[in-house]
């Protein structure tokens, strides 16, 4: 398996032996942010919408795929998101979470596997395996779901004391995790590339997104 780091000067690379393969980043290093639309009870999609941006926080482009609500094609719909020429661009995926459209879920090692670029799921609260494996027993009757989800493992990462993040990771450890999760955060608790693809979805759904301010 190869294995990636992220040096202090952003430098990505992956190692076999002795062999080498040496990428310079510095501020240019892209990430494939994705989070999804927003989907009401009657909904049989959503949305899934990819943020290309660099370290430095330049946007370089958008993307927006469809997937089934509950279903099993958001694997298949990130690795094409992720071989698009705005997506094979980019050095890491980092999605808002392992679930997507109610329980379409994401393996990250799979993920990882298949494109040959790290992959690390974000969120701000701790997730409740237990009632996760609970609702997919008792809506989708789907065994693979729940064994995934048995499988996979969630690391708490602190970037300052009361900051949490709960992340799942392939292809990176947790000590560069933290370093990129630190350096796409702007402002707020939430990686920059995640916010964004989350306000775009919600434009997406319902017309609007961010702060609304009565009678503005």
């Amino acid at each position: 398996m190869i294995r990636w780091r992220i040096n202090s000067k952003y430098t990505l690379y992956s190692g076999r032996s002795k062999s080498w393969f040496v990428y310079v980043m510095k501020s240019n290093l892209r990430i494939l942010g994705i989070d999804d639309s927003p989907f009401l009870r009657q909904d049989s999609t959503c949305f899934l919408v990819g943020v290309v941006m660099r370290l430095d926080f330049y946007i370089e482009g958008f993307m927006m795929r469809e997937i089934h609500v509950d279903g099993n094609d958001a694997p298949a719909v990130i690795s094409e998101m992720a071989g698009t020429k705005a997506g094979i661009g980019c050095n890491i995926i980092m999605t808002n979470g392992i679930t997507f459209g109610g329980f379409n879920i994401i393996d990250p090692i799979a993920l990882f596997e298949r494109l040959k670029k790290p992959v690390i799921t974000v969120t701000n609260r701790p997730p409740d395996m237990e009632a996760i494996k609970s609702a997919i027993s008792k809506y989708l009757h789907s065994q693979s779901a729940i064994d995934l989800i048995n499988r996979l493992s969630v690391e708490k990462i602190e970037l300052s004391p009361g900051h949490l993040f709960y992340v799942n990771r392939a292809g990176i450890d947790k000590v560069d995790t933290k370093s990129v999760i630190r350096k796409t955060i702007r402002q707020g608790a939430t990686p920059e590339p995640l916010r964004i693809a989350h306000l775009i979805g919600r434009l997406i759904k319902f017309g609007y997104s961010g702060k609304i301010i009565p009678g503005t």
